[in-house]
């Protein structure tokens, strides 16, 4: 069965337009947000954000997704220096594949081509977002996407840029040169410089050590563990944003102390040892927010 109708247009200049044959019905209610995301770290927040849409549907409405396409040759996502260096062409389309479904299982339209063109901004407008959170996304944004969003554009980041440490597309690479033991995942916001934005939450601290205190033989592993709280501090961001919008300001939010919001049982989770398992997805609890 169809879940959706494919758009192709030479006006993307690669990637496609994905509309869900069945569309959410609470289009125009709750604070509208875009997404930006890709990797199981993406989907896991289009998955995350989306359940709590259903459970609270007058509060959040994703209006839309935009997701990387690293199976198109022609595709510029830094394909060669980011994380899907680290997959090979048919587990790429996997993890593409999977956050179009994930989207069209929630009705959410998700679109993979290039993000500074007319085509995509005419896109944007329609989409209309108060917010933009991006996460593992593989194009460098514009001052007209970033800037549109009247409550602000949040990127979640694996790395320790309090300390200066990990901007860019080697994050990983990043700890282990400098010899970090715990690296945690910041929010902050998007600016024209990569990874440089004011900061607005810094996770508790991830061990990405062995038992031994090496490192995993593969980055895809600390890929999992770094990323498995995204979607869980998406959430409180997206609280916090909906007090603001109900409160009547505008701008975005300046700060959000995750030391307090995360209980005990995720920092205890985040510290114990990483492993060499491919497999381990370390599944984090949900929000709160999501069990009331």
């Amino acid at each position: 069965m169809t879940t959706f109708n494919k758009i192709t247009d030479r006006a993307s200049i690669w990637g496609d337009y994905y509309e869900p044959v069945l569309p959410k019905l609470n289009r125009g209610k709750g604070l509208r947000v875009v997404l930006f995301a890709s990797c199981n770290c993406g989907n896991n927040l289009v998955h995350g954000l989306s359940l709590f849409e259903q459970k609270y549907p007058g509060l959040l409405n994703i209006t839309g997704v935009a997701t990387d396409d690293p199976v198109d040759p022609n595709a510029r996502i830094s394909l060669k220096k980011r994380i899907w260096s680290q997959y090979n062409a048919e587990e790429r389309n996997e993890l593409k594949d999977k956050i179009i479904n994930t989207c069209m299982g929630f009705g959410i339209p998700c679109y993979t081509g290039a993000v500074k063109t007319d085509y995509f901004r005419k896109i944007y407008q329609e989409w209309n977002p108060e917010v933009l959170i991006m996460f593992c996304f593989g194009q460098k944004l514009d001052h007209f996407l970033f800037d549109f969003p009247v409550l602000g554009a949040y990127n979640l980041h694996p790395s320790d840029l309090p300390k200066k440490i990990g901007a860019g597309t080697q994050p990983f690479q990043n700890a282990m040169r400098n010899g970090l033991k715990t690296s945690p995942i910041v929010i902050h916001q998007i600016t024209e410089l990569i990874d440089m934005g004011p900061i607005v939450g810094v996770s508790t601290p991830v061990n990405i050590c062995l038992h031994d205190g090496t490192y995993p033989k593969s980055l895809l592993t600390l890929l999992e563990k770094l990323t498995s709280i995204g979607s869980w501090m998406s959430i409180q961001l997206i609280y916090e944003l909906i007090n603001l919008k109900t409160s009547g300001k505008k701008g975005a939010v300046s700060w959000i102390d995750f030391n307090k919001e995360f209980p005990e049982e995720i920092k205890q989770l985040l510290m114990e040892p990483a492993t060499n398992d491919l497999t381990e997805m370390y599944e984090v609890p949900f929000h709160p927010l999501l069990m009331k």
